[in-house]
């Protein structure tokens, strides 16, 4: 990670590859990561809960329908936000190849500046989103909506703060370097 006293930058380092990634990034990442697993290890324990009682004991949980959902629209979000830490979105490179490397840069910040407006959107309109519905509560679980809601804003975050750097790692890139090396 280089030598953090003698470094102009002490909160960047330098990965493999050329590429600079901040060292909270990773962590959070990381943490999304561990915190996904969970939420898909709830929502598998519940939907295996509904489908015991439901079909073995014929005596429906109502509440086990509402958290896989609630963990399954959580996962989405957050999902989309790790997968963007990896560069796992689909992508046309046959196009984007066939441009000299300031092409490829040229055409990865206006991607980015695309996504950054719809990222910027979802944070701004999920914000008072979840202000609008704090009020409202689940029928089952008797949840505030505004904490369902909550992940909208959060992954929004979290989108950008990805794309960001994924961005500043494909502008500094040099010729013959890939980005095949995930964040994480």
């Amino acid at each position: 990670m280089g030598n953090w006293g003698r470094d102009p930058f002490p909160y960047l380092f330098i990965q493999r590859g050329g590429v600079i990634i901040q060292p909270f990034l990773k962590y959070i990442n990381l943490g999304m990561k561990h915190f996904l697993n969970l939420l898909l290890a709830v929502l598998t324990v519940s939907v295996f809960m509904q489908v015991v009682f439901r079909f073995l004991i014929e005596q429906p949980l109502a509440w086990t329908e509402e958290l896989a959902r609630y963990c399954l629209i959580w996962i989405t979000f957050l999902g989309a936000a790790y997968a963007m830490s990896l560069r796992a979105h689909l992508g046309v490179e046959f196009f984007v190849n066939s441009f000299p490397l300031l092409g490829r840069k040229i055409m990865a910040v206006v991607a980015s500046v695309v996504s950054l407006s719809f990222f910027s959107i979802l944070v701004i309109y999920g914000f008072q989103l979840v202000s609008k519905s704090t009020s409202q509560t689940s029928p089952v679980l008797d949840l505030p909506m505004g904490f369902v809601y909550l992940v909208i804003p959060i992954s929004g975050i979290f989108l950008i703060i990805n794309l960001l750097a994924n961005t500043i790692a494909d502008v500094l890139k040099k010729e013959g370097e890939s980005n095949d090396d995930p964040a994480l």
